[in-house]
């Protein structure tokens, strides 16, 4: 972490924030291209209830990203704030108890949509025509794929909390690439629709994990 910390303690602020923010906004941005690479190759199906049964379990699925967000934009405050007056001891912690209570949240919520699946749907939109198909998906992408999901883009954040912009950017496209080339595969070659949404963005997700470490 030293080897960044002309980030944090010399280099000018404009320079600074330029370095952070480009690539974060762009990561941003394949994070929801996640979301939008399901919706268009399950449109390709032609059946409006797959459609129906994403866009009920979209404000559920971003759970997901809030929790990420949640701890790890708090510790990346920490982290990039420690750094800067060389107190790397807060910032191990900070990174250490931000990630395990992350995972932590995660675990609970996944348990809890469960056992609590099908009231939440109902609750949500669903109906006899898209329980299925909703519940397909989110047992995939939440239950299954949640941790994970909030494992990468939680080590994402953490990453850029030492200055390693790039670095997490390239995890989280190259996950975003291969959901949009996975997505079609489980969706049309392997005939498993809706649910093949779901399992293709659980495949790479695993990448920016890596990645990020």
């Amino acid at each position: 972490m030293t080897s960044n910390n002309e980030l944090f303690a010399s280099m000018s602020v404009g320079k600074a924030v330029a370095k952070l923010a480009i690539p974060t906004v762009v990561s941003q941005i394949i994070v929801i291209l996640y979301s939008l690479a399901d919706t268009f190759f399950i449109g390709q199906i032609g059946d409006p209830n797959q459609i129906a049964a994403l866009s009920i379990t979209f404000p559920i699925y971003t759970l997901l990203t809030a929790v990420a967000n949640l701890f790890g934009i708090g510790a990346n405050s920490v982290i990039a704030r420690s750094l800067g007056r060389n107190d790397e001891d807060t910032a191990r912690s900070a990174s250490s108890f931000c990630f395990w209570a992350g995972i932590a949240v995660t675990g609970v919520l996944s348990v809890l949509l469960a056992v609590f699946m099908r009231p939440v749907l109902l609750f949500f939109g669903a109906d006899s025509y898209t329980l299925g198909f909703t519940t397909d998906y989110l047992f995939r992408v939440f239950v299954i794929g949640g941790i994970p999901t909030v494992a990468g883009l939680m080590l994402g954040h953490l990453v850029r909390s030492v200055g390693k912009t790039r670095e997490a950017g390239i995890g989280l496209t190259i996950g975003g690439i291969l959901n949009i080339i996975l997505d079609p595969v489980f969706i049309f070659a392997f005939h498993m629709d809706v649910a093949g949404a779901a399992v293709a963005p659980c495949c790479p997700t695993s990448y920016p994990c890596c990645t990020s470490l």
